[in-house]
């Protein structure tokens, strides 16, 4: 028995062929592309109608074909691994509901290589729009978090140690302009992803007068791939949007973490609510934080899923072959839809999370946190340079933390004894000023430098990003209803072309 797709084939696949090549590929592809081949299809045929590259009643058979397929979805197409792929098996299909004279005509002016180029687009933009939806769910669950403890005092950490008194506010809104950045990089990959390489055929283009730009438009795409073999050998574009995936994927990873260690018992800065939370088999007090080790989980699966599509696409021949352009993309779908569940999981863990005020502030309180203020006074009025001053409040520490203090109780007399021996002398710095220093509430009004942790900058950048949030809901909207709109000109020109 010979290939049912090739004359030139005499012997039929072999069953390892069709079962570990060809079958779980078939089944993955007529589940996740089944509506973005009939959009394809659709559009195709319209644009041969319109050139008079096929005969008005050849035109109005398939669409009428095409339009009982799609009503009867994707369970009217046979997986036939013999056949290869979702093209072969679709026109199959069609063949059946017309004749070979009239569904033959399908394929005139196109290739699977330009099918595939376009419809990997195709479902690329569409989980795309579907990822930055999630992701501003996630900024604005942020940005209210943020509002609500704009004035929870806490310590900031460098190395995981206590550093200088913020706001857990303040730390949530710099997460928040983070996924800002992340936001963007989805943006540029979607400018990059709403190209059509429809029209390119197997790569050389074809002999036919079609009319690239109509069916571009018909399928919702801003222009065209238009070099014919970079249209269906790349997919760099998928590359370009794992990569943000990924990119975003060590935000979301990074936030989880700082979480997880600030609500160890050891910590006990945050809380997170029950909903999101595991348990233990055999320990009964236990509360495991379930969905923060998700998350960072998540994060290293998109990072590994992208370097195995790096690897996969290196030194594969520019052109369209199984390794250049599906192999290495396998990794894309799974990047796509792990992202997507991860952001709403990340949404969940900020929504639930709970500061413990008490505990904050008296962390930030007692850890030395607010040292660097006491270095700057000992600069204003000590007149001494910075460097000699952070010498003078190091010792101060040392000597406090050798007495069993903390910095609330720095003394004045330690502040001499450190300054008779870094420098020698004393210095001329009032206890009252001294003293004042260890509060960390004063550390944070004083920080007014553009960015910093005061209310009023907080209160400033906050604004700034709600302003750009709803902004970027804009730009999405409108990418969206673009494709809607194109979906329903399509939808509306088949249908027309099934009455004639």
């Amino acid at each position: 028995m010979s290939s049912p797709v090739s004359r030139r084939l005499t012997e039929a696949m072999a069953p390892e062929v069709q079962n570990y090549i060809y079958a779980p590929r078939l089944t993955q592809e007529i589940a996740s592309s089944f509506a973005h081949v009939v959009d394809v299809n659709e559009a195709h045929v319209i644009m041969l109608a319109e050139r008079k590259i096929i005969t008005s009643d050849v035109a109005a058979s398939l669409a009428r074909a095409l339009a009982g397929i799609e009503r009867e979805g994707s369970s009217s197409i046979a997986a036939d691994p013999a056949r290869e792929d979702v093209h072969f098996n679709f026109e199959a299909t069609l063949i059946e509901r017309t004749s070979s004279e009239i569904g033959g005509r399908i394929h005139i002016g196109r290739s699977r290589n330009d099918m595939g180029a376009t419809i990997d687009r195709m479902r690329a933009r569409e989980a795309c729009l579907q990822i930055r939806q999630e992701l501003n769910i996630l900024r604005a669950t942020l940005l209210s978090q943020a509002r609500a403890n704009a004035d929870m005092v806490m310590t900031g950490y460098t190395h995981l140690r206590p550093a200088q008194p913020i706001t857990f506010g303040f730390y949530l809104l710099g997460v928040a302009n983070a996924l800002e950045r992340d936001y963007r990089r989805l943006c540029n990959a979607y400018a990059t992803i709403n190209l059509s390489p429809m029209g390119a055929a197997a790569f050389a283009g074809t002999s036919f007068p079609i009319d690239r730009q109509r069916v571009a438009a018909l399928l919702g795409f801003d222009g065209l791939v238009e070099h014919a073999l970079d249209a269906v050998a790349s997919r760099d574009f998928l590359l370009e949007l794992a990569s943000a995936c990924a990119t975003l994927g060590i935000t979301w990873s990074r936030l989880a973490q700082d979480l997880y260690v600030w609500s160890t018992d050891e910590f006990g800065l945050i809380t997170f609510s029950d909903q999101v939370a595991g348990s233990s088999s055999i320990m009964p007090q236990k509360k495991n934080p379930v969905v923060m080790e998700y998350l960072k989980a998540t994060g290293a699966e998109n990072i590994g899923s992208l370097v195995s599509m790096l690897s996969a696409m290196r030194a594969s021949h520019f052109t369209n072959s199984i390794d250049g352009v599906r192999s290495s993309t396998a990794g894309a779908w799974q990047i796509l839809d792990t992202t997507k569940r991860s952001l709403a999981i990340g949404r969940l863990m900020v929504e639930s999370c709970k500061s413990n005020r008490e505990r904050m502030l008296q962390q930030a309180r007692s850890n030395f946190s607010t040292v660097t203020d006491l270095a700057d006074l000992l600069v204003r009025e000590g007149e001494i340079s910075f460097r000699d001053a952070h010498h003078i409040a190091g010792a101060a520490v040392r000597i406090a933390l050798e007495q069993g203090f903390d910095s609330s109780q720095i003394s004045h007399d330690a502040l001499e004894r450190a300054a008779q021996l870094t420098l020698g002398r004393s210095i001329a710095v009032s206890p009252k000023l001294a003293l004042a220093c260890s509060d960390p509430e004063t550390s944070i009004r004083q920080r007014k430098s553009r960015g910093a942790a005061s209310p009023s900058e907080i209160a400033r950048l906050q604004a700034a990003a709600v302003k750009q949030l709803a902004a970027d809901e804009v730009l999405l909207r409108s990418h969206t209803q673009s494709q809607d709109t194109a979906r329903q000109d399509l939808k509306l020109a088949v249908g027309a072309l099934a009455q004639q």
